[in-house]
């Protein structure tokens, strides 16, 4: 790169012109001359160059502001610049360097030390111009990886495959164009189900790999079945555990969700059993016992995550509470927080729990268990 490059050597003085040109042109390099500042300014805006040789003194405009144009330009800014002028004042360096200048030479100019100044600037263009290079490639690499996911996207789309990657109402809720990161997030009072098998670990100690592999995705498959078919919206799959949003992205009103919700806690326990005298019956010694925890109150919904990775979630204390519920619950029952509770307390048979202190939670919940449901509408 220090050979062979484009140099443009701005100067009023025909002498140094020469001089210049001369030493560098003997170097290799290519020059172009300009002998006063809005000519060399216009020729810069108009023709590539790898380096400035900019006069400070010069008529019409003079270096400081053919710099100071060339550094607050967007295209031109990373051109390097070596101020050459016979003012030997530090003041006038101070200035050059202030408004960007790469490097500041005297006259009279030593060629040794001439050469030397450009080709630091060259050096510098070139690991630009790289870099500039590796951006571009970045750029263009990530222009193919949407377009890309937008083919695969749109395909899955067509095909209905969407709906097999994700929750059902997201999926219909994405092809729909309702659902976007740029459409920020919302408050809502939701109802969150967690629900949790208890004993994996020793499940896992005590199946083959291929076994518990077997076990877990029936499993999984068949409590999502059972959340959907009660309009809740999976979130997210937690090793052996599910939460499930009801209320969103499609609103329902507090009541309904909170009786949705417990319809699919018992829904998934009263599976659970189903599935396991099934599992057992094929010789395989798993006791898939269940523990569900419900709670209502304020969450933040929208579409978390990244330009990588994007996914509708529920967020907030609320949240929290639940998956401590569930955690708190014994096995085969739900365990539901007061908000849940007192929105269908006339269709349940509860037993409080009373107050319990929760971890992360500055205060007790009163919590209570809920026995049986009254009515069943559906």
């Amino acid at each position: 790169m220090s050979e062979g490059a484009s140099v443009l050597v701005v100067d009023d003085d025909p002498v140094t012109r020469q001089m210049l040109s001369g030493t560098l042109e003997e170097r290799g390099h290519r020059v172009t001359t300009a002998d006063d500042g809005r000519r060399g300014l216009d020729l810069v805006r108009s023709e590539r160059f790898d380096v400035v040789l900019l006069d400070v003194l010069m008529p019409h405009l003079n270096g400081y502001d053919v710099l100071e144009h060339m550094k607050g330009d967007e295209e031109l800014r990373h051109i390097p610049v070596v101020m050459v002028t016979s003012v030997d004042e530090v003041e006038s360096a101070v200035r050059c360097i202030e408004l960007g200048a790469d490097d500041y030479l005297s006259k009279p100019i030593d060629p040794v030390l001439l050469i030397a100044r450009v080709n630091a600037g060259l050096n510098k263009k070139r690991l630009h111009d790289l870099e500039q290079e590796h951006l571009d490639e970045v750029a263009r690499l990530n222009r193919q990886l949407e377009a890309r996911v937008e083919e695969q996207m749109a395909e899955l789309v067509r095909t209905g495959e969407l709906k097999r990657f994700l929750p059902l109402q997201i999926a219909e809720g994405l092809m729909a164009g309702q659902l976007s990161p740029a459409d920020g997030f919302e408050r809502r009072k939701l109802t969150l189900l967690f629900a949790d098998l208890v004993g994996f670990t020793d499940l896992s100690d005590t199946l083959e790999p291929e076994e518990l592999s077997e076990v877990l995705n029936e499993y999984l498959r068949e409590m999502t079945a059972v959340a959907v078919a009660h309009g809740g919206t999976l979130d997210n799959y937690i090793g052996d555990g599910l939460m499930v949003i009801f209320g969103a992205p499609i609103a329902d009103e507090e009541p309904v969700q909170a009786w949705a919700a417990l319809r699919a806690g018992f829904g998934m326990i009263a599976r659970a059993d189903e599935l396991s005298a099934a599992i057992r019956d094929r010789g395989i010694p798993a006791d898939l016992r269940l523990r569900v925890g419900v709670n209502t109150g304020h969450c933040t919904v929208g579409v978390f995550g990244s330009d990588l990775l994007r996914a509708y979630k529920a967020v907030g204390f609320a949240v929290n509470v639940a998956a401590r519920l569930q955690s708190e619950a014994d096995p085969g029952t739900v365990l539901a927080g007061f908000r849940t509770y007192a929105l269908v307390k006339d269709r349940v048979r509860a037993q409080s729990r009373g107050e319990l202190t929760l971890k992360g939670a500055a205060r007790p919940v009163e919590a209570w268990e809920i026995v049986g449901l009254e009515s069943d509408p559906a």
